[in-house]
C-alpha cells in the first residue's frame, strides 16, 4: 500500500510521522520550504503533552508529483484550498484509490464533490491540536485520529494501534464531523483571546461565550435533526452547561478538559499569527449559515466570525467585549 499525505501543515506532518513510525510506506506532498526543514532536521520530530518524543523520516518528501500514484491519500490542506488541488489529487490517484479528506468543519467538500465522483472519497477528523515549530510538531491536547471505515483504513488503524497509537474507525462519519464541530468552535475564540487554550478555559467570561456559541450549534443541529457524536466524558448538550460553571466548580468537575499542554493553542491562532487565511467560514461561519437556513439565531457565532475577519485584516479585537456575549 502506497500512502501519501497531501498537505504538509501541522496535522499532515504529525499524521505522516505516525504512519511512518507504524512502518507504513508514507510520502508527503509538500512545498520546498517544508521539505528543506524536514531534511535539515533529519526527519519529522513529534512530541505530545504526555511524553511522546520521536523523530522519523517518511519514505519520500515530494515537491513534484509527476508520475506518482498512490493507493491511499490523506488530504490535509485547508478547507478553502480544496478547489485548487482537486485536479492534482486526481492525477496522483488511480481508479481504485481512496482519498481521505481530513478537513475541519462543514461544507468544504461541496466545491469539489462532482469532480471527485470518479474516486472513492472518505472522511476523517483530527480531534486534537498540533502546533508547528519548524520540523517539530507538538500535540497539545487529547484525542486520536478518526477515519471512515474501509479495508484500507482498517488496516492502517491496526498498524497504528500495533505501534501504540490510538485510532478510531467509524461506519458513518456525519455524526462525528458535526460532533467535532462543537469542539472546533473554540478554534476561533482561542485565536481572538490570543492566549493558551488552558488559560482561556480558566477564564469564566470567555468560557461562557464559548458555551453560548456551542448552544447555538446544538440548537441548529436539533433543527436539522442531526446527531452529534460524543467526544467528551459527557453528552454534547452537557458541555455548555459545564463550561458555564463558576471557576472553582469547573476546575473540579472538568479536570479532564484542563489536562492539556499549558502552551497549546488552536491552529486558527497559528494562522492569524502568520497571516494565513483561516477556516472560520467552515466552522463558526457554517453555524451562522445553517442557522439562517433553519431560522435559528446565531449572534455569538456571527460575532466571532466578524472578529476573526477583523484579525485577518490586521485589525485588533477586544476579547473582553466579545466575552460579555452569552446565551
Amino acid at each position: 500500500m502506497r500512502i501519501a499525505v497531501f498537505g504538509a501543515g501541522s496535522t499532515g506532518c504529525y499524521l505522516a510521522a505516525l504512519l511512518s513510525v507504524a512502518k507504513l510506506s508514507t510520502s508527503i506532498v509538500c512545498r520546498e520550504r517544508i521539505k528543506n526543514a524536514i531534511e535539515d532536521n533529519e526527519g519529522i520530530h513529534i512530541t505530545d503533552y504526555q511524553g511522546l518524543d520521536k523523530r522519523v523520516m517518511p519514505n519520500a518528501l515530494l515537491t513534484d508529483t509527476t508520475g506518482q500514484q498512490f493507493d491511499v491519500v490523506f488530504v490535509t490542506v485547508k478547507c478553502h484550498q480544496l478547489p485548487e488541488v482537486a485536479q492534482q489529487l486526481l492525477n496522483i490517484t488511480h481508479a481504485q484509490s481512496e482519498l481521505i479528506f481530513m478537513q475541519n468543519g462543514l461544507g468544504s467538500f461541496d466545491a469539489i464533490e462532482t469532480q471527485m465522483a470518479q474516486r472513492r472519497c472518505l472522511f476523517g477528523i483530527t480531534p486534537f491540536n498540533v502546533l508547528q515549530n519548524g520540523a517539530h510538531f507538538h500535540k497539545g491536547t487529547q484525542g486520536e485520529f478518526c477515519f471512515e471505515q474501509s479495508d484500507n483504513t482498517q488496516f492502517i488503524a491496526q498498524k497504528l494501534q500495533d505501534s501504540g497509537f490510538g485510532c478510531h474507525i467509524y461506519d458513518d462519519m456525519k455524526p462525528v464531523v458535526v460532533g467535532k464541530l462543537l469542539l472546533n468552535l473554540n478554534n476561533a475564540l482561542n485565536a481572538i483571546a490570543d492566549m493558551p487554550i488552558k488559560a482561556e478555559l480558566e477564564n469564566h467570561a470567555i468560557r461562557r461565550t464559548l458555551a453560548g456559541a456551542m448552544r447555538e450549534w446544538i440548537a441548529v443541529a436539533k433543527a436539522m435533526d442531526c446527531e452529534l457524536a460524543q467526544f467528551t466524558k459527557v453528552k454534547p448538550a452537557k458541555v455548555p452547561v459545564i463550561l458555564s460553571l463558576p471557576n472553582w466548580l469547573f476546575k473540579r468537575v472538568a479536570s479532564a478538559m484542563l489536562d492539556i499542554d499549558p502552551k497549546a493553542r488552536s491552529s486558527m491562532w497559528e494562522d492569524i499569527q502568520v497571516g494565513r487565511k483561516t477556516e472560520v467560514e467552515f466552522l463558526n461561519g457554517a453555524v451562522v449559515k445553517l442557522g439562517a437556513q433553519h431560522n435559528v439565531p446565531t449572534p455569538i457565532n456571527q460575532a466571532i466570525v466578524q472578529s476573526i475577519h477583523k484579525l485577518e485584516r490586521g485589525e485588533t479585537v477586544d476579547i473582553t467585549r466579545l466575552a460579555v456575549m452569552k446565551s
